[in-house]
């Protein structure tokens, strides 16, 4: 296996497109073709962290958060992160980065913080926007089949757990083909009239280009008629955060025990009742409180992130149950998803991958 094959991997289940714009995920630190066979999978990027992959013999560094999130203006040791870049190549360990890719993803950082926290079936708190469009084209109806199935396995059909999701509705197609045409139906200069079926499937925008050469590949007609729709529906795939309810209700002072238990935590801050029975939860791993609004308009009855300043808490107070568990213990949770996915994607490709959790804390705050 090689570092593409980990990129390809990533593409799949976090693909960079979800990332913010001014993000930097993906490859770090290495050559594509280079071989992996051990992968060390932390939260951030740190001496201590390049000494533990030293020491096991890792070719490979996985992290949530990137290492050159900045553009760098020079790579050397007089500058913290240019040592980590010059110990890594050095010691020629690759590294690749999910950031806020896989904060979009299911089975991503806040999925994993829901499930942890024992919240069932969670959906996405706030959609990803803007990224889906729709194909429409026309096909012959013998060949709509066919069609679908190749813009399915180009990208398209995909709606929360369903695939090859499609409408289909049925009419008469005409043309008039030129001189130096070859027409799969008629003759060349005569009007013809087919039955065809209009075929539309919901499309990632970053799978477009893919989609539309698998469609036309499979089309039969010398030219293909289809239109291209942005929509402004929801990504049902990708968003931000995720909300869901606790198997049964319990008490706000209970509830704190809970997340401090499962997460790890030694304080918490939060505002509200303690009394309070709550069991709608929201949550967003690392700095969320700009989903606050959502997490209210969700009808949530506690929403947990980190990062939360004063007037947060201020704004949240009598409305939600705001719960600040911290940046680090909100986020260290996904290193598990991160492991089972690397493990099972090798398992079956039947390529054998060593891939170890760290056994550093890379948290930077202590409490006192």
């Amino acid at each position: 296996m090689n570092l593409a094959n980990i990129e390809k991997l990533f593409e799949t289940w976090a693909p960079r497109w979800t990332a913010w714009e001014r993000d930097n995920v993906g490859i770090q630190i290495g050559r594509r073709s280079k071989r992996v066979s051990n992968i060390l999978v932390a939260l951030d990027v740190t001496p201590e962290i390049v000494r533990e992959a030293i020491a096991t013999k890792a070719d490979l560094i996985v992290t949530h958060h990137p290492l050159l999130f900045r553009p760098a203006s020079s790579v050397s040791d007089a500058d913290p992160v240019g040592a980590l870049v010059l110990m890594l190549a050095e010691k020629r360990i690759a590294l690749f980065s999910a950031h806020t890719n896989l904060d979009s993803a299911v089975g991503g950082v806040s999925f994993t913080l829901a499930g942890e926290l024992g919240i069932d079936k969670p959906a996405f708190l706030v959609p990803l926007k803007d990224t889906l469009m729709k194909v429409a084209v026309f096909v012959p109806e013998q060949h709509a089949d066919v069609v679908a199935t190749a813009m399915a396995e180009g990208g398209a059909g995909v709606l929360g757990e369903y695939r090859s999701c499609s409408f289909r509705t049925t009419g008469k197609g005409t043309f008039r083909s030129s001189e130096y045409s070859s027409p799969t139906i008629g003759k060349p200069l005569q009007l013809e009239t087919v039955d065809e079926v209009r075929l539309e499937m919901i499309v990632p925008r970053s799978c477009v280009t893919a989609v539309v050469a698998a469609m036309k590949s499979a089309h039969p007609y010398e030219e293909v008629a289809y239109d291209l729709y942005t929509l402004e529906n929801g990504n049902p795939n990708f968003g931000m955060g995720a909300i869901g309810n606790l198997s049964k209700p319990m008490t706000v002072r209970a509830f704190l025990a809970h997340v401090k238990k499962k997460l790890h935590v030694g304080s918490l801050r939060f505002s509200g009742s303690p009394a309070q029975t709550v069991q709608r939860i929201a949550v967003c791993g690392g700095s969320g409180s700009e989903l606050l609004e959502d997490a209210i308009r969700a009808k949530a009855d506690v929403f947990v992130t980190a990062d939360v300043r004063y007037h947060g808490f201020q704004s949240a107070d009598n409305r939600i149950i705001l719960v600040d568990a911290g940046h680090y213990e909100t986020e260290h949770v996904v290193l598990n998803s991160i492991v089972g996915h690397l493990r099972s994607w090798a398992k079956s490709r039947g390529e054998n991958l060593v891939v170890t959790k760290s056994k550093q804390s890379t948290n930077p705050i202590h409490v006192f």
